[in-house]
């Protein structure tokens, strides 16, 4: 198996034109689209903001206190 990588730009149309390296041969091949930019991957009306859920999700003053001991040997898979 032999690869080749051609980095791209996906425009608005997405169509893309590959021009395939000499040294790769004719014959059956896949192409593999890996998104190297995390705001690329979502359009931007969906696109996590900031603060976006404030108010929304209400964390207790023990959130972070330890377990009952039962409870923690179940996570522990001592049970």
């Amino acid at each position: 198996m032999r690869a080749a990588k051609i980095p791209i730009v996906i425009p608005a149309d997405r169509r893309v034109e590959l021009q395939v390296p000499a040294g790769l041969p004719e014959g059956p091949a896949e192409v593999i689209v890996l998104i190297t930019s995390s705001q690329a991957a979502a359009p931007p009306d969906k696109r996590a903001a900031l603060g976006m859920d404030r108010g929304k999700v209400q964390i207790s003053d023990d959130f972070d206190a330890p377990l009952p001991e039962d409870l923690q040997r179940a996570f522990d898979g001592d049970t």
